[in-house]
């Protein structure tokens, strides 16, 4: 299970060496007397290290060891987006003031301001080719990386009892079980929602129902999964159909015979858990079952909205979440064989680890399991308290049946996820806003195409919200399911910080910080922040001395009249928000944004 290694740093890494291998870039260090050689070291450093990183994302998750070596990479490769981001800045200063007529002779300022910049370069290059002689001590191999498990389910209903589904599994029936549901002899229908939610399990409901099974002579159920597969869905369609195996590879020929057993029959099919998105793919595969009987159905399982524009199915069903009653009911069914639990202390302290799970019953059903037959309140009170990351990974399936969702992103569209995590549990946030962050931060590559940047960054919005990772919370607002945002959390939290409370933290990596106002008592809750020299997000309140800024947000601070001339320092800053405060000026040379 892919976690932080590749998706986070490498696509940093490519960024950066693009940058460093343009002409503009190149023809920079010429003309501002800057070590070129540096330069090029670093970037075959740089992909030196990236070539590892497939294996060391594996090993991460049973190898402390490999997990703080992959941390302490990206806070340095990190640190060199910002060295390079740092001397483009000023070269666009010097610029500007020759735009205006000043002289084009180097200032002693700006000679010491380069000769700064390569020293510190060579002691960033140092740093890195450490890390180069690290990887081999601790057996990290090129090219190297284990592929995703793939998950499987069967049609057998195994669930003890199944909870607030009563009514949309009857609505379902009445789909499944009418004749005139679509203008084609065979309809799809579509069940999509965040994984967890129960898509499977419903599902199985509908797959195993006794009026299902004296209305669809012909049955067959096939775990689609991420490895798609024509040719093996189509095998096991026939084979379901005909209760016996088949020796043909050919997909031609399982198609024919398929088609010739589906002939004027009526069939339901289960496609569980579809992610292929391709339409021509779709087209191929559902060619035989045109000649089944009027009435036939396919029951699709989906994560991902793209594929139910792909299937054009009659009907869509978004499964939303169990009500927080459900899912108690659902840990006590797995944690004392029934619903009722003798204990009241234990209740209290269940009632409230369901609570968490914001209707998902996969993690019911998981937590239940692990708590079942144990009576013991300190042990509830420690799965109360502690993070669902955290628990044993080989014990726990809520981390890799979430984390599919995060694993099959781009490496560009899970930066972008990840940083969402500075958004506290059920924020409530705007997409132009989103668009706004990720660009300032640099997340959105070049425009390609000829399309803007915000176009490409819209399209990545979207794309998150197609695969249920964003969730729609009113006309223009959207929100993070509480395990969505606690699984962004885990997958960098060694860079992102919400300071919800008193709590303490190790604040030298942080490049993300996020505070929800209570009442005016920042002062004594940020002093900890002294010691994060490099953070680049800072929503909520002003410490100019936080010299890589890119995103400030100082949005609803109606005491904020001006802005100290220190502000003049956040050469990275690229958004500022100032909307509902009272500052009326300011001068920044490199600001993309400014919120008002």
């Amino acid at each position: 299970m892919a976690l932080i290694g590749e998706a986070l740093i490498s696509a940093t890494i490519q960024t950066l060496c693009d940058k460093i291998a343009s002409p503009e870039f190149t023809d920079l260090f010429r003309q501002k007397k800057l070590d070129e050689q540096l330069l090029n070291k670093l970037k075959t450093t740089l992909l030196t290290l990236s070539v590892v990183l497939n294996d060391a994302e594996e090993k991460q998750i049973e190898e402390p060891l490999v997990r703080d070596w992959l941390d302490n990479l990206r806070h340095n490769v990190l640190a060199a987006e910002d060295l390079l981001d740092e001397i483009d800045t000023e070269a666009l200063r010097c610029k500007l003031e020759e735009g205006e007529g000043q002289t084009h002779n180097l200032t002693k300022k700006v000679r010491d301001f380069y000769q700064r910049m390569n020293v510190e370069m060579k002691d960033l290059l140092e740093r890195l080719e450490q890390f180069v002689q690290e990887k081999s001590a601790l057996g990290l191999r090129e090219g190297a990386g284990r592929k995703v498990s793939q998950r499987t389910t069967t049609s057998l209903v195994h669930e003890p009892c199944v909870y607030g589904r009563d009514e949309v599994k009857e609505n379902l029936l009445q789909i499944l079980l009418s004749d005139d549901a679509s203008k084609d002899d065979v309809s799809v229908l579509t069940i999509v929602g965040m994984g967890g939610v129960g898509k499977t399990t419903l599902a199985r409901l509908l797959y195993n129902d006794d009026k299902v099974k004296e209305h669809f002579p012909l049955q067959a159920w096939v775990c689609v999964s991420e490895d798609y597969d024509s040719n093996r869905i189509t095998k096991t369609l026939l084979e379901s159909v005909t209760s016996k195996s088949s020796d043909k590879t050919d997909l031609n020929l399982l198609q024919v015979e398929l088609r010739e057993k589906l002939q004027g029959k009526k069939f339901l099919f289960v496609l569980d858990d579809l992610w292929n998105e391709k339409y021509g793919d779709w087209k191929r595969l559902q060619t035989p079952f045109t000649s089944g009987a009027r009435g036939s159905k396919v029951i699709v399982t989906t994560r991902s909205q793209h594929v139910v524009s792909v299937l054009q199915s009659v009907h869509v069903h978004h499964l939303e979440p169990l009500s927080h009653e459900d899912c108690w009911f659902l840990l006590a069914k797995h944690a004392f064989g029934n619903e009722n639990c003798s204990d009241p202390n234990l209740e209290e302290i269940g009632k409230k680890i369901a609570h968490k799970f914001n209707g998902l019953p996969l993690a019911a059903e998981t937590l239940g399991g692990l708590l079942r037959c144990n009576i013991d309140s300190e042990e509830w009170n420690t799965i109360l308290n502690s993070s669902i990351w955290e628990l044993p990974y080989d014990k726990c399936d809520i981390l890799p049946a979430l984390g599919l969702s995060y694993h099959y992103l781009s490496s560009q569209l899970k930066r972008c996820f990840v940083y969402c995590s500075i958004f506290p549990k059920d924020y409530e946030f705007k997409k132009e806003d989103i668009v706004q962050f990720w660009i300032a931060e640099g997340l959105i590559p070049k425009a390609e195409n000829g399309k803007s940047i915000e176009a490409v960054a819209r399209k990545y919005f979207d794309e998150l919200l197609a695969r249920s990772l964003f969730q729609k919370s009113s006309k223009s607002g959207f929100t993070m399911h509480d395990l969505i945002n606690d699984l962004a959390m885990f997958m960098c939290k060694a860079f992102c910080l919400r300071l919800e409370g008193g709590e303490s933290h190790d604040v030298e990596k942080v490049r993300h910080f996020s505070y929800a106002i209570e009442r005016f008592d920042a002062a004594p809750k940020f002093k900890p922040l002294h010691g994060a020299k490099f953070m680049r997000t800072f929503l909520q309140d002003l410490l100019p001395s936080l010299r890589c800024l890119r995103v400030l947000s100082l949005s609803r601070y109606q005491n904020v009249t001006v802005l100290p001339d220190s502000i003049a320092n956040l050469i990275h800053l690229r958004y500022l928000d100032l909307s509902h405060t009272a500052i009326v000026s300011l001068s920044l040379n490199c600001l993309q944004t400014l919120e008002n």
